[in-house]
């Protein structure tokens, strides 16, 4: 039952980031995934109720990935507590295993491509694609860099505009490399070098490393 369950909501994804929403049936997706058109309603009352499942599996499937990573968890000071202690070359390697998840990881590239193409007709993909993507990522990290600015971390500034300056470079990435072949290498180049840029324009302890020289 699992995994019928599971194979839908792969299925489905799959063809809503081809098709779009509106150009799948459920009949399409029962096909897709070999089973009866009714046998669908086994499993989820609506096509809708598939794309809130397809969101549900995106959420857990970072989490998992954060957690494997080791990126920091927990409560927003947990995670500053752990950050505090996090060197660049530890940043660059938590920055290059997101990147390279968001780029390679076929469920997350189709996840982007459906709310990229649903996003302009769905207000639930808007809203979606905004919280994942953009808002919800500029609003997590100005909260963490205005905490670390208040432990001394980083150097003071406007927290909002730090994070755009971080993520907005990260953002471009998974759009440029996430639609080429053979990107892997350059990705992780080029995250490695912005990421080690913004430590050198913001982390005190190296500012004053670079002054002293």
């Amino acid at each position: 039952m699992e995994k019928t369950r599971e194979a839908i909501i792969n299925h489905a994804l799959e063809l809503f980031s081809e098709r779009g929403y509106e150009g799948v049936s459920m009949r399409d997706i029962a096909y897709s995934v070999g089973i009866k058109a009714p046998s669908i309603y086994n499993h989820f009352v609506s096509k809708e109720d598939i794309f809130n499942s397809i969101i549900d599996e995106m959420a857990k499937r970072y989490r998992e990935m954060a957690m494997s990573s080791q990126i920091p968890q927990g409560t927003m000071e947990d995670i500053v507590d752990t950050y505090v202690q996090v060197t660049t070359e530890a940043l660059v390697a938590i920055a290059q295993k997101m990147l390279l998840f968001m780029i390679k990881d076929n469920f997350a590239k189709q996840y982007r491509r459906l709310l990229t193409i649903e996003q302009y007709r769905s207000e639930k993909a808007g809203s979606a694609y905004r919280s994942f993507f953009i808002d919800g990522a500029i609003a997590f990290e100005s909260e963490l860099f205005q905490q670390m600015m208040d432990r001394g971390v980083f150097i003071k500034c406007d927290p909002k505009i730090m994070a755009y300056h971080f993520y907005a470079p990260i953002f471009l990435m998974i759009n440029q490399f996430g639609n080429m072949s053979d990107a892997e290498s350059m990705a992780l180049e080029t995250v490695k070098k912005h990421v080690e840029q913004f430590s050198r324009i913001y982390v005190k302890n190296l500012v004053k490393s670079e002054n002293q020289t």
